[in-house]
């Protein structure tokens, strides 16, 4: 160990290793990311000769393609040789071809697919038979309505979203081996990252909404939330509920990387103020979702995205077969996924004979009862046969029966159809309406749009809104006949947001884009809605042709009856700057009942609280801009949306400007001094004292 040379070869050794460490903890040699770049179906000759696709690889490493496959609608075709780093890769179906068209050989000839023209897909898989990357065209998958005729179709981004968004008409040959990634991924410039929501420096209680905007010259790639550190989610915004923390200082980080690997990152520490924390039981997630009879694998990541307490299943198709066999494998899988939650227990329908049938659920919370409902009561008391069965559940949730309903109304449009939707939904109400005075959920993909999507919120297609409005407006001249006699019902996400389009279905379909899933609450419950969400996880896109649909609910509150509500956001505020150190502001007050005090917030800092509907920010600098919101505060806490922002700028400092000693100036001057003399003239001639004798 003492000799030079054998020093010499230790650090050798070390510095080798260490290299070799960073390498395989940094970077990933898997190939996974590589990417389908451009695709020549449609030929200006003959197919069979003439087509071909181009892979890229954007990592930093050669990657060896042996027992890589690609995969079209009849076929498979193993893949071999060497993509390099953040290169091109070309295959093609005859090497002559090829070359013809573009002047030098391919990569890798006799491509034994063959592309369809009317429609077809490319599946990429790695040697772990892991699917990678995916393309279609001409509708081959909903959505995918790209098309080329003797042009080739080629990615526009190397950022992967697996959408049609991300490609486009080459309306030319292509550039085969060629293309803008490899110097998209010479960008070291990292993202620009703000988090708008909240405000650095603030308090905040309750649910919080956090807001990241980012933006980069080649896209971002991904987004990260991290909340002290624990990440909290992949996407633009996050609702955290605060009262899973201590009160005190908290830091949210934001990082997002651009398709080149860089990160940009920004941070900002906020004051969690609650009067009361709470635990993670306080709050119960609830979803439905239809899951098109599992025809995609994802709907199960989508699960495992949402991961919800509660959660109704739509078109389970054959989940009853062999003894519930797939509810249990489901429910055993998702359970070894949340090893650290609750366990499900679920139920599905029974006896269901096509695969766009059944509704089945799975809970953490216990469930007393299950029942199916095939047909249902209408108001003549005659029976009506559903075409989807209904299916009824009491689930105990903490101590509170809880009472759902899993519905799938007949689907498609034309008056036949609407009138079994609008029979159907009649005869659930009566259902719902004996069952008491208790808790009630009504879940699940209705086929129909809301009465309260109208305007730019309008769906597209001709479902008919004869079903919700039953629900939701019992004065209706038409339908609220139907209405129930006992429950005043909810459209939760459409309470919660009022001018969010919340498309359920469409998204592979834009001409269909509407909201047809939903979750109906009773006046129960319709108190204690945190917030909801629609399709907002990452593999939402391809779980299903419809987007799940959940909500938070407080079930803290709903036992305490504590009051949730937020105040109404702060109106007609006004702002006068009255000289050079003060602000006065003025704001519509408040009249609802439980009114406690105002926030004042100045340049998204809270500086003040008053009972008053106006304030006065003194000390303030000279001839500065300020921005001014201010929030009504309840008396248990709750705090509503900060106002509009008013930017208003201090007086600047009056001048007084020197006198010059001419003209008028000067006359008073002089006039000033005549005047001393005079009075010193008077003081010594009168007022002197006299000589003593």
């Amino acid at each position: 160990m003492g000799s030079p040379k054998l020093k010499k070869l230790l650090l050798l050794f070390l510095l080798f290793f260490g290299n070799y460490i960073a390498y395989s903890t940094f970077s990933s040699i898997s190939g996974d990311n590589i990417i389908i770049t451009e695709v020549l179906y449609d030929t200006p000759g003959t197919d069979a000769e003439e087509e071909w696709f181009e892979l890229f690889n954007p990592t930093d490493f050669d990657v060896n393609l042996i027992d890589w496959t690609i995969e079209d609608n009849f076929g498979s075709f193993s893949l071999s040789g060497i993509i390099p780093a953040k290169g091109y890769y070309v295959v093609a179906r005859q090497t002559a071809a090829f070359n013809s068209l573009y002047g030098f050989d391919p990569d890798l000839g006799k491509l034994t697919l063959a592309l369809s023209n009317t429609g077809d897909k490319l599946t990429l898989f790695n040697n772990e038979s892991t699917e990678v990357d995916f393309v279609a065209w001409e509708n081959e998958e909903p959505g995918w309505t790209i098309f080329a005729q003797h042009t080739t179709i080629r990615r526009t981004t190397v950022v992967d979203t697996d959408t049609v968004d991300d490609w486009e008409n080459s309306g030319s040959l292509g550039d085969p081996g060629d293309g803008p990634y490899d110097e998209i991924l010479l960008d070291t410039t990292p993202p620009s990252v703000m988090i708008t929501s909240p405000v650095s420096g603030v308090n905040v209680s309750r649910t919080v909404e956090i807001i990241v905007n980012a933006t980069d010259d080649n896209g971002i790639a991904s987004y990260e939330i991290y909340i002290d550190g624990a990440l909290k989610a992949t996407t633009s915004t996050y609702f955290w509920d605060s009262r899973n923390v201590n009160n005190g200082s908290h830091t949210i980080l934001a990082r997002c990387r651009d398709p080149a690997n860089n990160i940009g990152e920004h941070n900002i520490t906020v004051t969690v103020k609650n009067i009361e924390t709470s635990s993670s039981s306080d709050l119960i997630k609830i979803m439905t979702y239809n899951i098109e009879y599992g025809a995609d694998p994802d709907w199960k990541q989508v699960v495992k995205e949402e991961n919800p307490d509660i959660v109704i299943f739509v078109e389970t198709g054959d989940w009853d077969d062999n003894s519930d066999e797939l509810l249990n494998q489901y429910i055993a899988e998702f359970n070894a996924f949340f090893a650290d939650e609750n366990p499900y227990s679920g139920y599905t329908a029974q006896g269901i004979s096509y695969s766009s049938g059944g509704e089945a659920i799975m809970s953490r919370f216990p469930i007393i009862e299950s029942v199916q409902i095939p047909i249902v009561t209408l108001d003549n008391s005659s029976l009506y046969d559903v075409t989807h069965d209904f299916m009824y559940w009491k689930v105990n949730v903490s101590g509170t029966e809880m009472y759902l309903i899993g519905a799938h109304l007949k689907a498609m449009s034309g008056a036949e159809n609407e009138y079994r939707r609008e029979r159907e939904q009649e005869g659930i109400i009566n259902y719902i309406d004996s069952l008491g005075e208790v808790p009630i959920l009504y879940m699940g993909d209705l086929n129909s749009f809301s009465p309260d999507d109208t305007g730019v919120l309008a769906p597209e297609g001709d479902l008919g809104y004869g079903p919700l409005t039953m629900m939701l407006e019992p004065e209706d001249l038409t339908y609220g006949q139907y209405s129930s006699q006992n429950h005043i019902f909810t459209d939760v996400f459409r309470t919660l947001y009022s001018d969010e389009p919340g498309y359920t279905y469409g998204h592979q379909n834009p001409i269909y884009e509407s909201r047809i899933d939903f979750i109906i609450v009773n006046d129960y419950l319709s108190d204690y809605l945190i917030n909801s969400t629609v399709g907002d996880t990452a593999t939402a896109e391809t779980g299903s042709d419809h987007y799940c649909v959940d909500f938070f609910l407080d079930i803290f509150a709903l036992q305490n009856q504590t009051n949730i509500t937020a105040p109404a956001k702060v109106l007609g505020v006004n702002a006068d700057a009255i000289s050079t150190t003060e602000i006065n502001l003025s704001w519509n007050p408040n009249s609802e009942s439980d009114f406690d005090h105002y926030n004042i917030y100045r340049d998204g800092t809270k500086i003040a609280q008053t009972t008053s509907s106006s304030y006065s920010d003194i000390g303030l600098t000279a001839n500065t801009e300020y921005v001014y919101e201010i929030s009504a505060v309840d008396t248990v806490g709750n705090e509503g949306m900060k106002s509009d922002s008013v930017i208003i700028k201090t007086q600047d400092e009056t001048i007084i400007p020197e006198l010059p000693l001419s003209s008028g100036g000067l006359i008073v001057f002089l006039a000033v001094e005549s005047a001393l003399v005079l009075m010193l003239f008077i003081r010594v001639k009168y007022f002197r004292k006299p000589k003593r004798k």
